[in-house]
């Protein structure tokens, strides 16, 4: 790697590898106010020595008026490893503001003890001495992400005599297990993960067991993998902070069996408990949806207004990634478009933009709460999932082909080479969804 200095208009940019970089030295006596940094190096993104000086020149400007004390460096982006160097520097405990405001009186005394205990013996302390000594700067998040990263540096003799790739193969089970919490539940921090969230998240892979992405013993070890990771990383990191997979309850063999399919019994009485539930108009719109399209419920709540295609000659929705996903599930076959016929459109077109209130990062958490509860109590042992078995059901006895079957409703092909090939045309789909909601109407199931 190269780097070479530039004497242009500033003397701050450097180039690495092609790419100008903005280079300043911090003050000995401001080094702890930056986080001990006796440099302050950010990329200044180009490869171009014109932009890069121009990019240079207001960071120039703003890292002298810190260093001349006409402004206050920022706080806010400080990092997990950086506030914990300095409690631990400062041999304080670093409660956060919220710590603080929580605790009675008398304990926020015992609590700021240490502390002013330490103010005492600083001749000239910095501001974010200042802020960590006082509470004034909330703990900075460690996400799970970061937790992995963390572990692997704590636990470097689990590897130890493997070679590199049964390293990687090592790790990587633990970093799926990471990979699937943050996208079904986001990339939040491990100190805010309470059993409620875990639970939320078992709950999340029980649905999916019961859809047939994964086994139970794969469902119990992705569990058992974050339960591993936090319970290393509180350790060291947050002594005495409660895992919240500790105590989740392992799937047992039989909890892998698909979620029977709903009766037409069944499918009458949901109706009918749907028109008098508390459950909001989107929520209901979506059960209707699911029941005549075989769509799930986050498949359907996570859907944008280019997903909704009300205005085309056979009106559909597209189950794709989007702004709110980055893909549908497992992928492939899941991603699909469906028609949308009978009761499904007339409710689709009540929400033309989508279900914009679990239009959040936890929308998906939001609906699946409101339905357990509402067909816990109307159908017990069965829920919103029941509808794509039901209507698999339908289609296969309407005399569906099985590639259109599945092209509906995104089950996969395994060992069915001869349906590989471009989709089936809207025509068609359409036709078999109209043929199965018939076939529900007039016969007994």
């Amino acid at each position: 790697m190269t780097m070479k200095k530039f004497h242009m208009k500033t003397n701050y940019i450097f180039q690495r590898s092609g790419i100008f970089y903005f280079r300043i030295a911090v003050p000995l006596h401001l080094r702890d106010t930056f986080g001990g940094k006796a440099q302050i190096w950010e990329s200044l993104k180009t490869r171009d020595p014109k932009e890069a000086q121009e990019r240079a020149a207001p960071l120039t400007d703003k890292y002298k008026r810190l260093f001349r004390g006409d402004e206050t460096p920022d706080t806010t982006n400080m990092t997990f490893d950086l506030f914990r160097e300095l409690i631990e520097r400062l041999g304080v405990p670093g409660h956060s503001v919220a710590e603080l405001q929580a605790a009675p009186v008398q304990d926020r005394v015992a609590m700021l003890s240490p502390s002013l205990e330490v103010r005492k013996t600083i001749k000239r302390p910095t501001k974010t001495e200042i802020d960590v000594l006082g509470g004034a700067i909330e703990k900075p998040a460690m996400t799970l992400g970061q937790a992995f990263g963390k572990f692997k540096q704590l636990m470097p003799d689990l590897v130890k005599g493997k070679d590199p790739k049964d390293t990687k193969r090592f790790w990587r089970r633990y970093e799926e297990a990471v990979e699937d919490f943050v996208e079904e539940m986001g990339d939040l921090d491990c100190l805010k993960i309470d059993i409620v969230k875990a639970s939320e998240y078992r709950s999340n892979l029980a649905e999916r067991l019961v859809e047939g992405e994964f086994k139970t013993d794969a469902a119990n070890k992705k569990m058992m993998w974050l339960k591993i990771i936090l319970d290393e990383v509180f350790k060291v990191y947050h002594p005495g902070t409660k895992n919240p997979f500790k105590e989740l309850k392992k799937f047992k063999e039989d909890d892998k069996e698909k979620r029977p399919p709903f009766t037409k019994a069944e499918i009458k009485l949901v109706r009918e408990r749907l028109r008098a539930s508390g459950m909001s108009d989107e929520a209901k719109a979506i059960c209707i949806i699911g029941e005549c399209t075989g769509a799930g419920a986050k498949e359907l709540a996570w859907m944008t207004s280019a997903d909704i295609h009300l205005d085309a000659n056979i009106p559909y929705i597209s189950i794709v990634p989007n702004s709110l996903r980055k893909k549908v599930k497992t992928g492939g076959a899941r991603h699909r478009q469906i028609p949308l016929v009978g009761d499904a459109l007339e409710q689709m077109r009540k929400f033309p933009n989508g279900f914009e209130r679990f239009h959040t990062p936890d929308g998906p958490q939001q609906i699946n709460r409101a339905m357990s509860e509402f067909f816990r109590k109307t159908v017990p042992g069965k829920g919103h999932y029941s509808y794509r078995h039901t209507m698999d059901d339908w289609l296969k006895r309407s005399g569906c082909d099985l590639g259109i079957k599945t092209a509906i409703t995104g089950h996969s092909l395994k060992g069915h080479a001869g349906y590989y090939g471009t989709d089936y045309d809207m025509i068609q789909k359409q036709e078999a969804l109209t043929k199965a909601l018939e076939y529900a109407k007039h016969n007994e199931y």
